[in-house]
């Protein structure tokens, strides 16, 4: 076979790029029929749609020819797109359309509507409807074909009820003594409350964060009017009985090897009281000239915030001092009255106040890099390109970190993938900050964050040698937020002995939340075990902790 002359072969090349150019415009004839067919039913969807809206209960018929012509649309799409597909020999494009409710392709666990399943556990109040006769001729025999079933969420609004506990007393035949049932387990003695409404008083004030003159109101509105002192006893009665469960579970928290931590601040009020000292003769400066008790003035003092996955503990301190948090990781005293302290990694910001935490060398300092990469974006006007390009080092951190948790990664292989991955950009991160921080003058915002990361940086990095380490101290800010909306709600705390019983209840209740346990139904269950009565005899603070209740719940599933 002879080779061909250079005149066949252009015009063969000719012929080839013809055919290629004939064929893209064929493929982008196709996929525009594709989109065209698309828009068009997505418009008969809608369309149908609101007159189906429209219609509703008032022409079943109509109702019926519009689901049909909804089918009859689908079909002719699928088949145009088919034939479309075939015409160009190419595999259909994915069209726009996939997050529309039109579309056939759905998320897993979703209906058709793009709505996640209502959750099973929850119960259902089911209501049947059958037809009394045929809307089409009127005959009334009718055969069942299906059941069209929907469910939307509903609510029994909770409403206040009396408890009426009747004890008949009995006098016995052989000893003709006396004989009377034992009165149900009470919060304290002569209470008008039950557990109950004890457990939703803590909870809707320190867990929804609502006042108590709305729950007074609400109360008022379903006809029961409680005043305002009484629901405040009660509330705070609720809270002393549970103060030992708090206990334990802060020093449950304790026996963790890795805490994270924060504070935010909390005013409390003292309130002016009349009255004379309640031992001894009055004495002089007790009291001012018209009977009232010296009156404290108000003080800024803080919640301290400790946790890990499976435990927030809050802690109320009257000055902003560093001491305050030795004081919660100390754990008792030796034989020789030295403090036993908690050793450990703690998480924390660079503040001042922590400084004495670590300068023993017991505990070991992990940085917040979220804390660290917004002093570069607050201040990014400063210096734009330093302050972008040290944000990207940063995120890179978080990159690498969102990958490994995507593919769950723990222990020694989520530390190797950090140092494989983040460990390069800290390198190259170091380097730059050294070479690059005496670009700016020392008044310049972005170069004290970059002074930041430089005086902090074993404790920024941590995380490149501990897989139990977070990047950020993101959780115990995302922790504060219930303190800065019971401070909206609240304003101040009643006294220190107030601030130790908010302390307490958000400790129980985001506990709860942590662990998956439902924080009022923990409220009730514990307060009802905690005190004294012969159905609780044997029961320890320990034996009432949200993990111990979950713990019953497993096991009586």
């Amino acid at each position: 076979m002879t080779a061909p002359d250079q005149a066949t072969t252009d015009t063969l090349l000719g012929v080839i790029r013809t055919l290629d150019m004939a064929l893209k415009a064929e493929r982008e004839a196709a996929a525009e029929a594709r989109r065209e067919i698309a828009r068009l039913v997505t418009m008969v969807e809608g369309l149908t749609r609101q007159l189906d809206q429209l219609l509703k209960d008032r022409d079943e018929e109509r109702r019926a020819e519009l689901a049909t012509v909804r089918e009859q649309a689908q079909a002719a799409a699928e088949a145009a797109l088919s034939a479309a597909s075939s015409a160009a020999d190419v595999e259909p494009e994915p069209d726009d359309t996939s997050g529309d409710e039109t579309s056939d392709t759905q998320t897993p666990n979703r209906d058709r509507h793009g709505r996640k399943p209502k959750p099973a556990h929850l119960p259902r109040s089911t209501v049947e409807l059958e037809p009394d006769c045929c809307t089409h001729c009127g005959s009334k025999k009718l055969l069942a074909r299906d059941v069209l079933v929907s469910e939307e969420w509903d609510y029994v609004r909770a409403h206040l009820r009396i408890r009426r506990t009747e004890r008949t007393v009995c006098r016995c035949a052989d000893c003709n003594k006396r004989t009377v049932p034992e009165p149900p387990p009470m919060p304290f003695d002569r209470v008008s409350c039950t557990f109950e409404m004890m457990a939703w008083l803590c909870f809707a004030k320190c867990g929804l964060f609502l006042p108590l003159d709305r729950i007074m109101r609400d109360f008022e509105d379903q006809g029961a009017p409680i005043p305002s002192a009484t629901l405040t006893r009660w509330w705070q009665q609720g809270a002393d009985l549970l103060l030992p469960v708090a206990a334990v579970v802060r020093l449950s928290l304790l026996a963790d090897t890795h805490i994270r931590t924060d504070g935010t601040g909390l005013r409390v009020v003292f309130s002016r009281r009349k009255g004379k000292p309640k031992k001894g003769p009055e004495r002089a400066g007790e009291t001012d000239e018209a009977g009232w008790l010296l009156q404290r003035g108000a003080i800024n003092g803080q919640i301290l915030v400790f946790g890990n996955a499976e435990h927030a503990v809050y802690w109320f301190t009257d000055t902003k001092e560093g001491y305050h948090t030795m004081d919660f990781l100390t754990l008792g005293e030796d034989e020789d009255g030295n403090p036993i302290r908690w050793r450990g990694t703690l998480t924390a910001d660079a503040l001042n106040a922590y400084d004495r935490v670590f300068e023993d060398g017991d505990r070991i300092e992990s940085g917040c890099n979220s804390h660290g990469f917004r002093k570069f974006r607050d201040e990014a006007d400063k210096a734009p390109l330093l302050a972008s390009k040290a944000m990207g080092f940063i995120a890179g951190f978080f990159e690498a970190e969102a990958e490994a948790k995507a593919k769950k990664m723990e222990g020694a292989e989520l530390l190797a993938h950090r140092q494989a991955h983040a460990g390069p950009i800290a390198e190259r991160f170091k380097t730059w900050l050294a070479e690059h921080i005496d670009d700016l003058l020392d008044t310049n915002p972005v170069r004290k964050a970059m002074k930041y990361y430089i005086n902090h940086w074993n404790a920024l990095t941590r995380f490149l040698s501990d897989p139990e380490v977070e990047l950020d101290n993101n959780w115990s800010e995302r922790a504060l937020r219930k303190v800065a909306l019971l401070r909206n709600n609240s304003m101040y705390a009643g006294g220190v002995q107030g601030a130790v019983r908010l302390a307490t209840l958000l400790t129980l209740i985001n506990t709860s939340r942590l662990i998956g346990v439902d924080p009022y139904k923990y409220l009730v269950w514990a307060m009802t075990r905690v005190v004294p009565h012969s159905s609780n005899r044997g029961l320890a603070a320990v034996d009432l902790t949200p993990a111990a209740y979950k713990a019953t719940q497993q096991t009586a599933a």
